[in-house]
């Protein structure tokens, strides 16, 4: 009886593991939007700058500025920038734009006071 227990549970993982599980496209069916938050008077890196693609993926600007945002649907989107405390962000039309596979975008972020 055990035997034959092992077999079933064997024979139903078998057929679990050859149907596999949820499929993730590959990382060349999305884009990346890369960019630099920074000062316009002094040119300086901005930290702190909370940057996101269609109000759903979402970074936060590093000590050098930078940020980084993967796995982007294609298409279209919309970049918004939320500035920290003292500091303003223009809204620019180039913030939105349109995306294809494996392509990455810069949109850098000009902050003013």
């Amino acid at each position: 009886m055990t035997r034959l227990r092992l077999v079933l549970i064997g024979a139903a993982l078998a057929v679990l593991s050859a149907c596999g599980g949820p499929q993730v496209p590959p990382a060349q069916n999305y884009g990346t939007v890369v960019g630099r938050a920074y000062d316009t008077t002094t040119n300086q890196p901005v930290a702190g700058v909370l940057v996101a693609v269609d109000t759903i993926l979402t970074a936060t600007t590093g000590s050098d500025g930078t940020y980084r945002i993967g796995n982007i649907p294609l298409g279209t989107y919309r970049v918004s920038v939320q500035a920290p405390q003292g500091y303003n962000a223009p809204d620019q039309p180039a913030y939105n734009g349109s995306i294809t596979a494996g392509q990455t975008i810069t949109v850098d972020v000009p902050l003013t006071h």
